[in-house]
């Protein structure tokens, strides 16, 4: 992994600018003289720095897995969901996405012939337009990326952008499929082999699909069920594992809280409570225990102000959990960035063969398959336990769909935030708790561990739960293109329930 140390810090100090229009972007190389090699790297980069940091840090939020610290205030619009376009939550990812990531793959796909490059970078363009749609519904598609020709790109519905970024990968798989070649270009995410893209652009191509049916588009429970039955799909986890404790090279969510010094984010409610109702062990990888009570404490939703009342004035950081940034030996200064992890991908599998299979045996196999991956990516010691806890038990699940729903929650926990928040809202599991956040506080009997929280202090309309991502400002200050604001109860294309 060394070898990689000194593009990332080059990559690092790349991004350092963000006062950057998407179409005109300076730290594209444009020298014939730069490689797609050189070029690859940064695009890998660019995307985990998305997805491990700033999407990482909302979607935490949003999944409830995070809340605000009762003494730190720098998150306080995320925890009660009265961000606005105003407070520019989505605009760094947005520029990481477009000026960084999909500027740069258009360089390597006007550089490259190699079948294996080509399905390698539209892999990772299918998947940063599919972050930008599961984020704000619409984003620039057909026109973007096209420079000073196209200087205000309009903005496709996420239907046309997905059928799109399908298509292209599906076109890329096949012409490698066909002719199929080996890999060119540095790659820190699967160290050029072929197979594990190709096993990445399924995996892709099944989370897409499964987003299409769900939607009420037809023919997708038979792509579905083709992928899941031929199963060539990727090994391990698809992650960037190159980080170190170097200034520059720490790992995304890791350097841009932990390492400086601050105290933000303590466990939510919701996922303490259900972690705890299942006796599950990875609740130490998450979280530390409270300071106070050397327990397992999270804060009820967006009620850090009225936690201080319901306390009688007594609610302080040593009250709750909060998230374990160092995890158990300082060794967060290394963790991954997960682009898509093997549990994600189990229980994907999963829910294929429950709802479109019919083959039970295949489907525990599955479920079980994805625990024990992210038992296993995660470190943590007990599964064979835990697999047989009653809560968690295939045998025992009298709704297997929910149970498989329930526990890829808990295993993107802390791994992947952005998908358990798109996961959430397309199988509306975990269910939204019809009871006040004070009466959940209070002790109501009635709560079902795991329900998610309508937030204390919340800033949508009409309460619930934060559905979509507000369009980037800076879109909005350069490109009239822009469509119209929309409110964080306004659910994406593809979340139709």
């Amino acid at each position: 992994m060394k070898k990689y140390l000194l593009t990332l810090s080059a990559v690092a100090i790349a991004l350092t600018s963000c006062d950057l229009d998407i179409n005109d972007n300076p730290n594209t190389p444009d020298n014939d003289a730069i490689t797609a090699d050189l070029v690859f790297p940064s695009i890998q980069n660019a995307i985990v720095a998305t997805t491990a940091d700033i999407m990482f840090n909302y979607a935490g939020f949003f999944a409830q897995y995070f809340d605000q610290m009762p003494e730190a205030n720098q998150f306080n619009k995320i925890a009660d969901y009265s961000i606005t376009e105003s407070d520019q939550t989505i605009d760094r990812a947005y520029l990481q996405l477009y000026a960084r990531a999909l500027e740069d793959i258009d360089v390597v796909l006007g550089k490259v012939s190699n079948k294996a490059d080509i399905l390698a970078a539209t892999a990772l363009r299918a998947f940063a337009f599919q972050l930008m749609v599961d984020n704000t519904s619409d984003a620039p598609y057909t026109e973007a990326l096209k420079g000073s020709a196209v200087p205000q790109p309009k903005w496709d519905d996420g239907k046309t952008v997905y059928l799109g970024i399908i298509d292209e990968l599906t076109s890329a798989l096949e012409a490698y499929q066909a002719a199929p070649d080996a890999m060119t270009m540095t790659d820190m995410m699967f160290d050029k082999n072929t197979a594990q893209w190709e096993g990445y652009a399924n995996a892709l191509l099944l989370r897409m699909y499964f987003r299409m049916h769900d939607a009420g588009l037809t023919g997708y429970d038979t792509k579905i069920t083709a992928l899941v039955q031929e199963n060539k799909f990727f090994k391990g986890d698809a992650m960037i594992d190159i980080f170190a404790d170097q200034t520059g090279n720490r790992s995304p969510f890791y350097g841009s809280y932990y390492a400086l010094g601050t105290a933000n984010h303590c466990a939510s409610y919701p996922i303490i409570s259900y972690m705890l109702s299942t006796d599950d062990p990875r609740i130490a990888y998450c979280f530390n225990k409270s300071v106070k009570d050397n327990a397992y404490v999270g804060q009820i939703p967006g009620a850090k102000a009225q936690s201080k009342t319901w306390n009688g004035g007594e609610w302080k950081n040593n009250n709750v959990s909060a998230v374990n940034y160092a995890l158990f030996d300082g060794s967060g200064v290394e963790r991954p960035g997960y682009m898509f992890t093997q549990a994600d991908l189990q229980f994907l599998i999963a829910e294929a063969y429950v709802r479109f299979i019919n083959n039970d045996v295949a489907a525990k196999d599955a479920y079980e398959a994805a625990i024990k991956a992210d038992f296993d990516a995660k470190g943590i010691a007990g599964y064979d336990t835990f697999i047989a806890g009653a809560k968690v038990a295939w045998a025992s699940a009298t709704d297997k769909l929910k149970l498989i729903y329930m526990q890829k929650w808990a295993a993107l926990c802390y791994m992947d935030n952005m998908e358990a928040w798109s996961e959430i809202r397309r199988t509306d599991v975990p269910a939204l708790s019809p009871l006040a956040a004070a009466d959940i506080f209070a002790g109501d009997i009635t709560y079902n561990a795991g329900d998610l929280i309508s937030p204390a202090e919340n800033g949508i309309e009409a309460g619930g739960l934060m559905k979509r991502m507000f369009y980037p400002k800076r879109a909005r200050d350069l490109n009239k293109n822009t469509p119209a604001a929309k409110k964080g109860s306004d659910p994406v294309w593809w979340d139709i329930h």
